[in-house]
């Protein structure tokens, strides 16, 4: 009886992985940047972003590792304060908290606020983002989101 209980947790997983049709969710765009907290170099932000899951099944957005640019200048390295939960086949908004190493933004920050003003679209993001769905993970890459 063991030995069938043992198959059975190992055939399970391989199964009901074959059974996942997953498709990239996608960001549409961001909606808003909120400032939270700046502190000892670390900027913390809340980004609004609207996100299409097409998937049947919710995903976890578990981390995030990506590097925030000005002109292909970097301004820090980005990485995600909690996880988010982004529904199954639905398309809405979302609040995602971001940690900003800073790296060059304070030391340029005239020529840095200048740039933004003057044309934001040069602002974007880059890197990997983790999502999980119960026994499925992926890895995506995020090759220059541009802020609208």
């Amino acid at each position: 009886m063991k030995k069938y209980l043992i198959i059975i947790l190992f055939a399970l997983p391989i199964l009901l992985s074959g059974c996942l049709n997953y498709e990239d969710i996608k960001i549409i765009k961001i909606n808003e940047v909120n400032y939270e907290e700046l502190k000892g170099g670390v900027l913390k932000l809340a980004i609004t972003a609207r996100v299409d899951n097409p998937n049947f099944f919710d995903v976890k957005i578990t981390d995030a590792n990506m590097v925030l640019q000005i002109q292909d200048r970097v301004l820090g390295n980005v990485s995600q304060v909690e996880k988010v939960t982004l529904s199954g086949r639905s398309e809405k908004d979302y609040t995602i908290r971001v940690s900003i190493e800073l790296k060059e933004m304070l030391t340029n920050a005239l020529s840095t606020y200048r740039t933004l003003m003057n044309d934001p679209k040069s602002l974007n993001l880059s890197g990997t983002v983790h999502v999980k769905s119960f026994l499925y993970s992926k890895t995506l890459k995020v090759d220059r989101l541009t802020f609208q």
